[in-house]
């Protein structure tokens, strides 16, 4: 029911020259059998209630001139307009009369602020009366952001449910207990459940909430006000109920789940880095055991960048890893495994040979650096954004190479804050990075924009992944 393929950046290396990287491209695909198994679902919605959440978010059609305080903060009384509460509680609305409901498909929703509340454990979505009821109650709270108690009581829920699970993290803050996060986080990736965060605004710590996508393989949802003119990947406010249905559609779509990687490499092959470069980017966690490379779209399926560095070899044809993959299709209560794939390269002194580099590997091996050049770029930008600029620079032609217009679209925006204000605005700032991890490829070699003679060479490759 999940069909494997690899391809390497390069079929010839170059014989006793230790220090090479290989690259492979792994992709999966659902079978049409796992695309008929539509899972029952399960999903923990876990929502910021904070006073922050008050905060006024689209174009109000009359304002009063009248100023309300809430948890210490003054907030301005205006009519016509949606606060970041009203929209989540409206997104929430939808999914719950959404179509895409089967009776067999389970919600729970989980508000946090000071402290964590059940509002309506995992419920039927044909209880449509019970779980709207709940979702009104979102407007009866406020306080501080406690997301790490939200996310323990949504994972106690999840624990004990079947099928295809997961969880949305809808917040707007910095997180009170930001560690107790990153642990719920990892007891999420161990029970295979990915998270969904939906950031709504500027403040929210956009790299707790990359770990927690990170280690879950969920998808960062990035969503800002009306008023601010967001570029891709951020949606306006008012888009937020379609992005929820949309992640919601996803959700449908992902018939397999929990697909766990093993390598067995010899002697002196080392792994150093797994990254998922679509349909998202997100980096694997390295564990001593199988790699947990999440659930597969049946509509996209996934591919995934192994990088390893290698001994120096004698000229010869060898195998240097073996991959073994297992994975599970809820909705047809299957649990399979994918034959052994063995890793084979030829070692030759033959520099021409060597030199032949497979151009749709290496696509994806830029785009997954393009996430490390702006990470570089961030903080060269606090002391020295004339150095910043220039690696933006470098990110920027890689999406030109790539075709890739929508990146290319926020580095410009990046690039010219820094030559008029020597600063990148924190909302640029978040949209360049989580813009890195979801405007990604979709296709291969027949990329618009992508040439072969673009291709960086082995001691670029050495700079851009740190070997």
């Amino acid at each position: 029911m999940l069909d494997a393929k690899i391809r390497a950046h390069r079929e010839f290396l170059l014989a006793q020259t230790p220090g090479q990287k290989l690259f492979l491209a792994l992709s999966v695909m659902p079978t049409g059998e796992a695309r008929q198994a539509r899972p029952a679902l399960s999903v923990a919605f876990v929502v910021d209630t904070s006073g922050s959440m008050r905060e006024v978010v689209t174009e109000p059609t009359e304002r009063t001139g009248q100023h309300t305080r809430i948890d210490g903060r003054d907030y301005e009384v205006v009519r016509g307009a949606k606060n970041k509460l009203e929209l989540l509680t409206e997104a929430l609305r939808a999914v719950v009369n959404s179509d895409l409901l089967r009776p067999e498909d389970r919600i729970a929703l989980v508000k946090f602020d000071d402290m964590a509340d059940v509002l309506v454990p995992f419920t039927p979505a044909t209880d449509r009366a019970r779980l709207l009821a709940a979702v009104e109650r979102l407007d009866w709270y406020s306080g501080g952001t406690q997301m790490g108690a939200g996310m323990v009581a949504g994972t106690k829920l999840l624990q004990s449910e079947s099928g295809s699970r997961r969880m949305v993290l809808l917040t707007d803050g910095q997180a009170f207990d930001a560690a107790v996060a990153e642990d719920q986080a990892q007891e999420l990736a161990h029970l295979n459940v990915p998270v969904t965060t939906v950031g709504v605004g500027d403040e929210v710590n956009t790299e707790l909430l990359t770990r927690i996508t990170d280690l879950t393989q969920g998808q960062p949802i990035d969503v800002v006000p009306d008023t601010d003119n967001p570029q891709p990947p951020a949606v306006r406010a008012t888009e937020l109920p379609a992005a929820l249905l949309g992640d919601m559609q996803q959700a449908v779509n992902e018939t397999v789940t929990n697909v766990q990687l093993s390598v067995r490499a010899v002697k002196d092959v080392v792994l150093d880095r797994v990254t998922r470069v679509q349909p998202t980017q997100t980096e694997v966690a390295k564990t001593d055991g199988p790699l947990n490379l999440g659930s597969v779209d049946v509509t996209t399926g996934a591919t995934y960048v192994l990088e390893f560095t290698l001994p120096a070899r004698p000229a010869a044809r060898m195998r240097l890893a073996q991959l073994g993959l297992t994975y599970e299709v809820p909705g047809a209560n299957y649990r399979g495994e994918v034959p052994p794939v063995d890793v084979v390269v030829e070692f030759t002194a033959d520099e021409a040979q060597a030199a032949r580099i497979d151009p749709e590997v290496m696509q994806w091996v830029q785009q997954r650096n393009i996430e490390g050049l702006v990470a570089q770029a961030t903080r060269e930008a606090q002391s020295n954004p004339q150095q910043a600029a220039k690696t933006l620079e470098l990110a920027r032609s890689m999406t030109q190479r790539l075709g890739n217009g929508a990146m290319t679209q926020v580095l410009d925006r990046a690039i010219g804050e820094l030559g008029s204000s020597k600063t990148i605005s924190l909302g640029t700032a978040k949209t360049m990075r989580l813009g890195a991890k979801t405007q990604v490829l979709r296709s291969g070699p027949e990329t618009p924009g992508s040439t072969d003679g673009a291709l960086p060479s082995d001691e670029e490759i050495r700079k851009m992944t740190g070997a």
